[in-house]
């Protein structure tokens, strides 16, 4: 029988597994080939005992190798045949890659392409502006959650359930003003900011529902530049792009 929606809010999570899931998405956010145990702690602030047990785990069935002098982890070889399943959803990757860089080349300004794995904020696809003064970003970097438009829209986009998850690892005093700015950006639709992540940088951001989770697209710039193409420009170019990737994505599905 299938389970409900109310039914699967309501199981408990198995935390061994998010500890798991968050350890290998380290990975990709940090860019590096070995990773001590003592970096890994500290990264995902989980006790080392904690974080010791989860890696032989992983080891054990190859998604994790113990190499080097100093016996630091890597990603396995096991991990690939993951890699591998995704490969089913290469043309729907293609034609949000395609629509990405059709909204770069229309503003020449970098746009990037956000989503939320576990409880961390990632940005999983960028096209650069190609202005020679441009915002350096690069895929994998982790997005702050209560800070720039992508983050806050990111964290606005979610589920009252998650939100209230993910404000929780915030300090008591946060908590309320995070709580009216997820309310204001939910009724805008959209999220603006002006250097609040990088000095000088603005940003403009929209949500983007897929089949699998709520992702975030969004145009960012020097602030001079930003304010020369106008945000009401930006904004509606990106309503559109996300409104067409949605549209043929659904007609790839039918």
């Amino acid at each position: 029988m299938k389970e409900t929606s109310e039914a699967a809010s309501s199981t408990p999570l198995v935390n061994s597994v998010l500890h798991a899931t968050q350890i290998l998405e380290l990975y990709a956010a940090q860019k590096k080939e070995y990773m001590s145990l003592a970096e890994i702690s500290g990264a995902l602030h989980m006790h080392k005992t904690t974080v010791y047990r989860i890696l032989r785990t992983l080891q054990s069935v190859g998604w994790i190798e113990q190499a080097g002098a100093k016996g630091h982890y890597r990603l396995g070889t096991g991990i690939l045949l993951i890699s591998g399943a995704m490969a089913v959803h290469h043309t729907t990757r293609s034609l949000v890659a395609e629509e990405l860089q059709k909204l770069s080349r229309l503003h020449n300004e970098a746009v990037v392409l956000s989503a939320l794995r576990g409880d961390t904020g990632i940005c999983i696809d960028m096209i650069p502006s190609r202005h020679r003064l441009s915002v350096g970003v690069d895929h994998g970097y982790i997005v702050p959650l209560d800070k720039g438009a992508t983050g806050k829209m990111l964290l606005a986009a979610q589920s009252d359930e998650t939100v209230a998850r993910l404000l929780s690892k915030y300090s008591q005093e946060d908590v309320p003003h995070l709580h009216s700015l997820i309310q204001t950006i939910r009724q805008q639709g959209y999220c603006i900011s002006e250097g609040e992540v990088d000095e000088g940088v603005s940003a403009i951001a929209v949500p983007l529902p897929m089949d699998d989770g709520v992702y975030v697209l969004s145009i960012s710039g020097p602030i001079d530049r930003i304010h020369h193409i106008g945000y009401p420009v930006l904004l509606e170019s990106l309503k559109k792009t996300s409104e067409l990737i949605q549209k043929k994505s659904m007609g790839l599905m039918g």
